[in-house]
Protein backbone atom coordinates (compact mmCIF):
# COMPACT_ATOMS: atom_id res chain seq x y z
CA UNK A 1 0.00 0.00 0.00
CA UNK A 2 1.31 3.51 -0.98
CA UNK A 3 1.86 6.32 1.60
CA UNK A 4 -1.17 8.10 -0.17
CA UNK A 5 -3.32 5.53 -0.11
CA UNK A 6 -3.54 4.99 3.67
CA UNK A 7 -4.52 8.03 4.37
CA UNK A 8 -6.82 8.40 2.15
CA UNK A 9 -8.36 5.40 3.37
CA UNK A 10 -8.76 6.85 6.65
CA UNK A 11 -11.24 9.88 5.48
CA UNK A 12 -13.24 7.73 4.06
CA UNK A 13 -13.76 5.93 7.10
CA UNK A 14 -14.09 9.14 9.42
CA UNK A 15 -16.04 10.17 6.51
CA UNK A 16 -18.45 7.20 6.60
CA UNK A 17 -18.59 6.80 10.55
CA UNK A 18 -19.61 10.77 10.61
CA UNK A 19 -22.32 10.07 8.21
CA UNK A 20 -23.44 6.59 9.97
CA UNK A 21 -23.34 8.58 13.46
CA UNK A 22 -25.52 11.59 11.86
CA UNK A 23 -28.29 9.09 11.11
CA UNK A 24 -28.45 7.32 14.01
CA UNK A 25 -29.03 10.71 15.65
CA UNK A 26 -31.62 11.74 13.05
CA UNK A 27 -33.17 8.08 13.54
CA UNK A 28 -32.72 8.66 17.18
CA UNK A 29 -34.74 12.19 17.51
CA UNK A 30 -37.57 11.02 15.08
CA UNK A 31 -38.39 7.71 17.39
CA UNK A 32 -38.45 10.46 20.56
CA UNK A 33 -40.88 12.90 18.24
CA UNK A 34 -43.25 9.61 17.28
CA UNK A 35 -43.58 8.51 20.79
CA UNK A 36 -44.15 12.39 22.01
CA UNK A 37 -46.91 12.07 19.16
CA UNK A 38 -48.35 9.33 19.97
CA UNK A 39 -48.41 9.47 23.74
CA UNK A 40 -51.10 12.70 22.86
CA UNK A 41 -52.76 10.61 20.30
CA UNK A 42 -53.72 7.98 23.55
CA UNK A 43 -54.30 11.18 25.66
CA UNK A 44 -56.32 12.27 23.19
CA UNK A 45 -58.50 9.31 22.57
CA UNK A 46 -58.73 8.83 26.48
CA UNK A 47 -60.11 11.95 26.33
CA UNK A 48 -62.38 11.89 23.94
CA UNK A 49 -63.88 8.19 25.38
CA UNK A 50 -63.67 9.95 28.57
CA UNK A 51 -66.12 12.95 27.96
CA UNK A 52 -68.29 10.65 25.76
CA UNK A 53 -68.70 8.65 29.30
CA UNK A 54 -69.23 11.65 31.15
CA UNK A 55 -71.95 12.38 28.63
CA UNK A 56 -73.43 8.98 29.11
CA UNK A 57 -73.73 9.43 32.71
CA UNK A 58 -75.05 13.20 32.66
CA UNK A 59 -77.65 11.79 29.85
CA UNK A 60 -78.86 9.06 32.82
CA UNK A 61 -79.10 11.26 35.14
CA UNK A 62 -81.75 13.32 33.20
CA UNK A 63 -83.25 10.21 32.19
CA UNK A 64 -84.22 9.98 36.36
CA UNK A 65 -84.87 13.53 36.35
CA UNK A 66 -88.88 14.03 36.23
CA UNK A 67 -88.77 17.81 35.09
CA UNK A 68 -85.97 19.24 32.75
CA UNK A 69 -87.20 22.42 33.67
CA UNK A 70 -86.09 21.99 37.38
CA UNK A 71 -83.00 20.44 36.54
CA UNK A 72 -81.78 23.74 34.00
CA UNK A 73 -82.71 26.32 36.79
CA UNK A 74 -81.02 23.46 39.52
CA UNK A 75 -77.94 23.50 41.18
CA UNK A 76 -76.36 20.85 38.79
CA UNK A 77 -76.24 17.29 38.99
CA UNK A 78 -76.46 15.39 42.61
CA UNK A 79 -74.40 12.17 41.96
CA UNK A 80 -71.05 14.01 40.00
CA UNK A 81 -69.47 17.26 41.64
CA UNK A 82 -65.56 17.60 43.00
CA UNK A 83 -63.71 20.08 43.08
CA UNK A 84 -64.42 23.41 40.46
CA UNK A 85 -60.75 24.27 40.29
CA UNK A 86 -58.50 21.71 40.04
CA UNK A 87 -54.38 21.48 38.77
CA UNK A 88 -53.58 19.04 36.34
CA UNK A 89 -50.48 16.37 36.83
CA UNK A 90 -48.41 19.12 34.57
CA UNK A 91 -49.31 22.07 37.06
CA UNK A 92 -51.87 23.62 34.77
CA UNK A 93 -55.22 24.58 35.91
CA UNK A 94 -58.48 24.12 34.87
CA UNK A 95 -61.43 25.85 36.34
CA UNK A 96 -64.73 24.92 35.98
CA UNK A 97 -66.57 27.96 36.06
CA UNK A 98 -64.31 30.07 33.94
CA UNK A 99 -64.48 27.16 31.24
CA UNK A 100 -68.29 28.08 31.54
CA UNK A 101 -67.95 31.36 31.01
CA UNK A 102 -65.24 30.95 27.82
CA UNK A 103 -67.98 28.83 26.00
CA UNK A 104 -69.80 30.31 22.96
CA UNK A 105 -73.38 31.54 23.51
CA UNK A 106 -76.53 29.92 21.64
CA UNK A 107 -78.02 31.33 18.45
CA UNK A 108 -80.15 33.54 20.66
CA UNK A 109 -79.19 36.52 22.36
CA UNK A 110 -81.30 35.69 25.23
CA UNK A 111 -80.36 34.18 28.47
CA UNK A 112 -82.47 30.84 27.58
CA UNK A 113 -79.62 29.52 25.88
CA UNK A 114 -77.07 29.98 28.21
CA UNK A 115 -74.35 26.85 29.45
CA UNK A 116 -75.11 25.91 32.55
CA UNK A 117 -72.49 23.64 34.54
CA UNK A 118 -74.30 20.74 35.57
CA UNK A 119 -71.44 18.08 36.23
CA UNK A 120 -68.02 18.43 37.16
CA UNK A 121 -64.71 15.85 38.86
CA UNK A 122 -62.34 13.70 38.25
CA UNK A 123 -62.81 10.94 35.99
CA UNK A 124 -61.71 8.30 38.99
CA UNK A 125 -64.09 9.60 40.74
CA UNK A 126 -66.91 8.82 38.13
CA UNK A 127 -66.00 5.37 37.51
CA UNK A 128 -65.37 4.26 41.06
CA UNK A 129 -61.55 3.76 40.45
CA UNK A 130 -59.71 7.06 41.65
CA UNK A 131 -56.53 5.71 41.74
CA UNK A 132 -55.98 3.62 38.43
CA UNK A 133 -58.24 5.86 36.28
CA UNK A 134 -56.27 8.34 34.13
CA UNK A 135 -55.86 12.06 35.36
CA UNK A 136 -58.73 13.44 33.64
CA UNK A 137 -61.04 16.34 34.77
CA UNK A 138 -64.59 15.89 33.21
CA UNK A 139 -66.52 19.01 33.21
CA UNK A 140 -70.45 18.78 32.06
CA UNK A 141 -72.53 21.74 30.61
CA UNK A 142 -76.57 21.78 30.07
CA UNK A 143 -78.40 24.71 28.05
CA UNK A 144 -82.15 24.54 26.65
CA UNK A 145 -82.28 23.42 22.62
CA UNK A 146 -81.87 26.50 20.72
CA UNK A 147 -82.72 25.29 17.70
CA UNK A 148 -85.95 24.73 19.51
CA UNK A 149 -88.38 25.84 16.76
CA UNK A 150 -90.58 28.44 18.72
CA UNK A 151 -90.52 26.89 22.26
CA UNK A 152 -89.23 28.88 24.79
CA UNK A 153 -85.93 26.42 25.82
CA UNK A 154 -86.11 27.16 29.86
CA UNK A 155 -89.68 26.10 29.67
CA UNK A 156 -88.97 22.74 27.81
CA UNK A 157 -91.95 22.34 26.63
CA UNK A 158 -90.92 19.65 23.72
CA UNK A 159 -88.19 17.91 26.23
CA UNK A 160 -85.18 19.11 24.13
CA UNK A 161 -81.65 19.73 25.64
CA UNK A 162 -78.19 20.18 24.83
CA UNK A 163 -75.58 18.47 26.86
CA UNK A 164 -71.91 19.22 26.28
CA UNK A 165 -69.18 17.40 28.01
CA UNK A 166 -65.34 17.85 28.17
CA UNK A 167 -62.39 16.23 29.69
CA UNK A 168 -59.70 17.98 30.23
CA UNK A 169 -55.99 16.46 30.90
CA UNK A 170 -52.18 17.44 30.79
CA UNK A 171 -50.43 18.79 27.86
CA UNK A 172 -53.16 20.68 27.01
CA UNK A 173 -55.13 17.82 26.04
CA UNK A 174 -58.48 18.91 25.89
CA UNK A 175 -61.73 16.84 24.17
CA UNK A 176 -65.30 17.91 24.03
CA UNK A 177 -68.83 16.34 22.48
CA UNK A 178 -71.83 17.60 22.60
CA UNK A 179 -75.82 15.75 22.27
CA UNK A 180 -79.06 16.72 21.88
CA UNK A 181 -81.25 15.10 23.88
CA UNK A 182 -85.22 14.33 23.48
CA UNK A 183 -87.66 13.01 25.97
CA UNK A 184 -90.21 10.29 25.67
CA UNK A 185 -92.24 9.35 28.49
CA UNK A 186 -89.37 8.22 30.89
CA UNK A 187 -87.07 7.64 27.94
CA UNK A 188 -84.44 9.99 26.85
CA UNK A 189 -83.24 9.51 23.04
CA UNK A 190 -79.52 11.09 21.75
CA UNK A 191 -80.91 12.71 18.45
CA UNK A 192 -77.60 14.25 17.48
CA UNK A 193 -74.48 14.03 18.60
CA UNK A 194 -70.70 15.04 17.62
CA UNK A 195 -67.45 15.77 18.81
CA UNK A 196 -67.22 19.85 19.23
CA UNK A 197 -62.79 19.66 19.86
Amino acid sequence: MRRGEAGSALLVTVAVSALVSALAGALAATVMIEEAVEAHHRRGVQALYAADGLLASVAADLADASDWRAVLDGPGSPGFRGPVSVTLPDGSVVDAEAETRALPPGRQPSDDTRWRLFAWGWLGDLVGVPDRAPRLYLVAWLRGDPADPGADPPADADGRLVVRAAAFGPFRVMRMVEATLVRHGAAVQVVAWNIVR
